[in-house]
């Protein structure tokens, strides 16, 4: 039946919907979106440039300030710093190694006979010694010098190696003494 047939058969007539113009929810969206990065683009640059400006600030103070501590005046105070940075670094060194030396000089109290008597004792970073000291014989020097070498039955050595440098007769008090200096090499591996 075609449009005319209808109109004259009696059926009611069907309106023709009508399409409004609406925009597509797929344009809000993606101007939504563009504004959110356009905005996130805006907020990078502007942190950006502030935190380039800070960075120009805070180097132009640390120029001013290393002018200012390499003047005349204060060549002391930089040399005192320098000194003090030097020691703190062989401080943690020291400390870095865990060697216990409370435990070196039990152990070396130990092994020492108790008629030595050590007058000096030096001691490198690199774990070198050198000893001074005096007893009252050659023998006695001798028996120091195993025990440092050797350790005793209950009590192991100190060090790795231990030589005599000198040896000489002293008077000290009226009694005539044997003198010496013995070097080597601390075990840390002990003092651990």
């Amino acid at each position: 039946m075609d449009t005319q047939d209808r109109r004259h058969s009696g059926q009611p007539k069907e309106d023709i919907a009508s399409v409004e113009n609406t925009k597509p929810v797929i344009d809000t969206f993606g101007i939504l979106v563009f504004l959110v990065v356009v905005v996130e683009i805006v907020l990078v640059v502007g942190l950006n440039m502030y935190q380039q400006s800070r960075i120009e600030s805070l180097t132009t103070k640390l120029q001013e300030a290393n002018t200012e501590l390499r003047l005349p005046e204060n060549a002391t105070l930089n040399t005192q710093v320098s000194e003090v940075l030097a020691g703190g670094d062989k401080l943690k060194n020291v400390l870095d190694s865990r060697v216990r030396w409370s435990k070196f000089y039990t152990l070396l109290n130990g092994i020492t006979p108790k008629n030595v008597k050590l007058t000096g004792l030096t001691i490198a970073d690199s774990g070198a010694f050198r000893a001074e000291g005096n007893t009252s014989s050659l023998s006695d020097l001798a028996r120091l010098i195993v025990a440092w070498r050797d350790g005793t039955t209950a009590i192991p050595t100190p060090f790795t190696s231990v030589s005599l440098n000198s040896n000489g007769f002293s008077d000290s008090g009226g009694k005539r003494v044997v003198t010496f200096s013995i070097s080597g090499s601390v075990n840390t591996g002990v003092l651990k």
